[in-house]
């Protein structure tokens, strides 16, 4: 497991004009919640960006000089230019039980795309349950035998004693039949069936004729 470091200050000024002010040094407004208190904090704008990039991990944070790990338990974003406006962190303890979002990685290439279907993901991330010291960076989900019709639920799953929160019903990945492919099939078949009631109306023909 990666810890990743993130430096933070105390914020001192509060309410919604402080915050934007902040915001347009390039500053985070975010809040630490642990047990039952919560403090107000500001992060760079670039370090946080550069450290999720990471993935949703354990964080090691630096408040007034003391080191305290925590995950993010909500990222705020504006509705139009999507940039990062408010955090929240949860303080948690390294034998935690903890539930988080981690990162699917789909490993090798379906037998099905050499047969010339096509790979659909539905998931990238799966919720778990876990020790926040056995949180891991990603989880490897091996699609190789995969062929045209097959489809991995969240059932198909198994990743030892790691606790899988989301739903087993629910499509992670599947193999299937390019659109086009089928349009192609459809307008095939279509044909060979007017061309048999086209057959049909020449021999009607043809009997009128002799007749």
């Amino acid at each position: 497991m990666t810890e990743l470091v993130l430096k933070t200050e105390v914020r001192e000024g509060l309410g919604k004009e402080a915050n934007k002010r902040l915001r347009k040094l390039g500053i985070i407004p975010a809040v630490f919640y642990h047990k039952s208190k919560a403090q107000t904090l500001q992060v760079n704008e670039l370090e946080f960006l550069h450290t999720i990039k990471a993935g949703n991990q354990l964080i090691e944070l630096k408040i007034d000089g003391k080191k305290q790990k925590a995950l993010i338990k909500d990222i705020q974003f504006h509705p139009v230019t999507e940039k990062v406006v408010h955090i929240d962190f949860q303080g948690v303890s390294m034998s935690e039980i903890v539930q988080v979002l981690v990162q699917l990685n789909f490993v090798g290439t379906p037998e099905g795309i050499k047969e010339g279907g096509l790979f659909e993901v539905h998931m990238h991330d799966i919720e778990v349950k876990c020790k926040a010291s056995d949180i891991p960076h990603e989880l490897d989900v091996n699609i190789e035998e995969m062929v045209i019709g097959d489809t991995i639920h969240i059932s198909d799953l198994d990743f030892g004693d790691l606790e899988i929160v989301s739903n087993p019903e629910m499509i992670v990945a599947a193999v299937v039949v390019p659109k086009v492919y089928k349009d192609t099939e459809v307008e095939e078949s279509e044909g060979e069936e007017g061309e048999g009631e086209g057959e049909e109306g020449s021999e009607s023909e043809e009997e009128s004729t002799e007749e």
